[in-house]
C-alpha cells in the first residue's frame, strides 16, 4: 500500500488534550500514541535510543488519557508526564507508547509502525541498534511475544507479564523481568519459570520479584499488580538497557518510507 497523505504526525500544544509533557502522535495506518522527547539534544545531531511502552489491557481504547490515568501509577506515561520519571528516564531514551483499541498486541502491526512511522517522522533521532520493548501485564505479554518474533529488539523489560511466550523462543535477547509475587491478577509463576528457563541456558536474564508489590489505585481488587511503581523507578534498569544494543548479525528496524 502507497502510504500517500496518509500517516499524520500531530504534535499537541500542552494542554489541548489534557497533556502537559506528552506529546500526541498518529498515524492513520496504525496507532496514535504518547511521545516523550529529551528536552536536550534534540535539535542537534545527536541520536536516542527508544523505549517502546505497550500498555494493559485496563488501557485498550481510544482515549489516550486513559494511558494517564491513577491506576497506571509507576508506567513511563505517567511519570514522564507527571514529572515524576526518574532522571535517565527523561534524558536519555525517546519514549513511545501507542494505545491499543481491539484486545492483544501485534508483531506486524508493531514493525510497520516503527518502520514506516516512526523511524520516518523522527528520521535520524533513533539508535536503531537500541530499540527496547517493555510492557505491562498483557503489555508484558506483548512485549515478549513483539520481542520473539521480531528479533529486532535490543533488550525486553516485561512487568508483570501474563505468559504464553515459550523460553526458546527468547534466546539471544536481554530480558529484565519485574513482578509481584502477591499478584493476584497475574501470578509471578510464569515470570519464575521463564527466568529459570533462561538462566540455566545461560541467556541474559534478570528477575526482580517483590513481596508487597503496590496495588493500582483505583484498583482496589487488583492486589500486588502495580509492580510498574517499583520496576520502572529502578534506576540501574536504564543503566542496563543503555548497555545491550543489537547484536551486530541482527538487522535492526529500518525506515521505510
Amino acid at each position: 500500500m502507497i502510504r500517500n497523505h496518509t500517516i499524520l504526525l500531530i504534535i499537541i500544544v500542552n494542554g489541548i488534550m489534557g497533556f502537559r509533557n506528552l506529546q500526541v502522535i498518529e498515524d492513520e495506518l496504525s496507532y496514535k500514541a504518547l511521545i516523550h522527547m529529551p528536552k536536550i539534544g534534540t535539535n542537534d545531531n545527536t541520536i536516542f535510543p527508544l523505549l517502546l511502552y505497550l500498555h494493559g489491557a485496563g488501557e485498550f481504547g481510544t482515549d489516550l488519557r486513559k494511558l494517564i490515568e491513577p491506576g497506571t501509577k509507576g508506567t513511563p506515561c505517567h511519570e514522564l508526564e507527571f514529572g515524576t520519571a526518574v532522571q535517565a528516564l527523561q534524558e536519555d531514551f525517546i519514549v513511545v507508547a501507542p494505545q491499543e483499541s481491539a484486545y492483544g498486541w501485534n508483531p506486524e502491526k508493531i514493525s510497520k509502525f516503527i518502520q514506516e512511522f516512526l523511524l520516518v517522522k523522527l528520521a535520524n533521532k533513533i539508535d536503531t541498534r537500541k530499540i527496547y520493548i517493555t510492557g505491562h501485564s498483557l503489555g508484558g505479554s506483548g512485549a515478549l511475544l513483539i520481542a520473539a518474533a521480531t528479533k529486532k529488539f535490543a533488550a525486553c523489560v516485561p512487568v508483570a507479564p501474563a505468559g504464553g511466550v515459550p523460553p526458546h523462543r527468547l534466546y539471544g535477547i536481554p530480558i529484565w523481568l519485574f513482578h509481584g509475587t502477591n499478584d493476584l491478577v497475574v501470578p509471578s509463576h510464569y515470570s519464575e519459570h521463564l527466568y529459570k528457563t533462561l538462566h540455566a541456558s545461560g541467556q541474559d536474564v534478570q528477575l526482580t520479584l517483590y513481596p508487597d508489590a503496590p496495588t493500582p489505585p483505583g484498583w482496589e481488587t487488583s492486589i500486588g499488580h502495580a509492580s510498574t511503581i517499583p520496576a520502572y523507578a529502578t534506576e540501574d534498569l536504564y543503566l542496563w538497557l543503555l548497555s545491550r544494543q543489537l547484536p551486530a548479525d541482527r538487522t535492526p528496524f529500518h525506515r521505510i518510507n
